[in-house]
């Protein structure tokens, strides 16, 4: 404690007021007159440490109450100070810093409608019952940092016109950020969520961020717009995850859901490198923009752009009208548990066929096959074999064909014994594997024209016998008829 301490009573934390000696919960009447008497509208308030009565709080904001109806202070300081249950402090309106570092709220406590202009900080903070700062206002950093909410926390329609910090901050009621505006980053790494949480409505400047958070009761991330990422690596949910957003970035490295998971994004880069999904997974693009918030200026097109599903676990991912095209896949724990629908792109190799070079770009591939490092990768194979039956449908037909081309493809090139490696070439050669139904017609029209020209060459040979012959023994009835 790095102030003055009350002397009025033997181990009281509170900060001694003025030149009284006790600080002003241990004031006598006469002196606690003297205290309120001297605040005005827009003064500094220090009651560091101080065990506040109900009474004397009530005293305080009376005497700070300007025109307009609410309490007005400049610096303010409540580091380590009891509040007494229910305290009233709707309005407040803080015109410079002001700190609630340890500070303890004995009952529920509202700060509705509040003002802070300066820095604000509730690092610490315990709230024994329920917490609103419902369309509270903080104009700069704001920290909530390890602070405990044993109730509800309310923090609806409350706008941040700068930074909000909840790192390791512990939320055992229901916690509530509907229709929230933050001005830069809402930083919630660590946060312990332990009842229920909604995120409705909500608009963050830049970042939203997760990493290593715990939701004991699921989570209801959106709508929610984001002018960066939205991250959720290492994070912990138990009862489902919905993430229904627009960003410039997901990022869900090493995610754990121990439920359902629900990714509806636009123009998002999804990263799920790692993550696991206990239940059915799906991420879907939203074609239309989320009406009532504003999306992240300057990003490309609104379909999400899967970038790794790398070592991911899930036993149902659906993936739908998703661009795959720069996907990695290798190391996917349950390739088989894939299903791919509607409008998914992915990666394409050059086409050489002459015939077929204007109607598509070229064969589907997977991007890792691009490069050629991973040719002679089995599990390259085992995927391309499971996303050929996750999209063998009347609409993915052309592409699961090209999948299973692949996955033959790959065998080839890794086969290691000679006889097998030369039949897949002569497959190859022949009929693309019986993929390639314009290969074997144009085989068997070269084996129709060689067979035509070899019998129309048998056919002159004969001819030209028969005519020898037959020029022969005219040649010998003449000799004979003219002996």
């Amino acid at each position: 404690m790095f102030w003055p301490r009350c002397t009025a009573v033997d181990g009281c934390t509170g900060r001694a007021a003025g030149g009284l000696g006790g600080c002003p919960a241990h004031l006598r009447p006469g002196e606690v007159e003297r205290f309120t008497a001297s605040l005005r509208p827009g003064a500094d308030l220090d009651l560091r440490g101080v065990t506040v009565p109900a009474g004397l709080l009530e005293a305080v904001l009376d005497a700070v109450t300007g025109p307009d109806g609410r309490p007005h202070l400049g610096r303010t300081r409540f580091d380590g100070a009891v509040l007494p249950a229910d305290a009233a402090l709707r309005g407040l309106c803080v015109e410079g810093d002001s700190s609630f570092d340890g500070a303890t709220f004995l009952g529920g406590v509202s700060f509705y409608d509040a003002r802070f202009f300066g820095n604000t900080s509730f690092r610490r903070a315990r709230f024994a019952r329920n917490a609103s700062f419902h369309e509270a206002g903080f104009h700069r950093h704001a920290s909530f940092e390890e602070a405990v909410f044993a109730g509800d926390a309310v923090f609806g329609e409350t706008r941040w016109h700068a930074d909000a910090a909840f790192g390791g901050a512990v939320f055992m009621g229901a916690a509530c950020f509907d229709r929230a505006r933050f001005g830069r980053d809402a930083a919630m790494q660590a946060a312990c969520f332990t009842g229920g949480v909604s995120f409705k409505r909500v608009q963050v400047a830049r970042h939203a961020r997760f990493e290593r958070a715990r939701f004991r009761h699921g989570v209801w991330l959106g709508p929610l717009a984001s002018g960066g990422r939205i991250a959720l690596t290492d994070a912990a949910v138990h009862g489902g995850l919905r993430v229904h957003a627009a960003a410039r970035q997901v990022l869900a490295r090493g995610t754990v859901v121990h439920g359902e998971a629900d990714f509806r994004l636009r123009l998002a880069e999804l990263d799920l490198e790692d993550a696991v999904f206990e239940g059915p997974a799906a991420v879907r693009s939203l074609a239309h923009p989320i009406q009532g918030l504003a999306e992240p200026a300057g990003t490309g097109p609104s379909r999400v752009r899967l970038v790794s599903l790398r070592r991911a676990d899930a036993t149902r991912l659906l993936l739908a009208d998703v661009d795959l095209s720069g996907c990695g896949f290798l190391g996917l724990r349950r390739p088989e548990a894939l299903r791919i629908t509607g409008d998914c792109a992915f990666a394409t190799a050059p086409d050489r066929r002459p015939l077929r070079r204007w109607r598509r770009s070229g064969r589907a591939v997977l991007a890792e096959d691009l490069s050629g490092d991973n040719a002679h990768d089995d599990r390259l194979r085992t995927l391309y074999q499971a996303l050929a039956r996750a999209t063998a449908d009347s609409d993915r037909d052309r592409v699961a064909r090209d999948f299973r081309y692949g996955a033959l493809e790959t065998r080839r090139h890794g086969e290691r014994d000679p006889w097998r490696r030369a039949g897949l070439h002569l497959l190859w050669i022949t009929c693309g594997y019986g993929l390639r139904a314009g290969r074997a017609v144009a085989w068997l029209a070269v084996i129709i024209a060689l067979l035509c020209c070899g019998a129309s060459l048998a056919r002159h040979d004969d001819r030209a016998h028969d005519n020898n012959r037959t020029g022969g023994d005219r040649a010998a009835h003449t000799s004979a008829g003219s002996t």
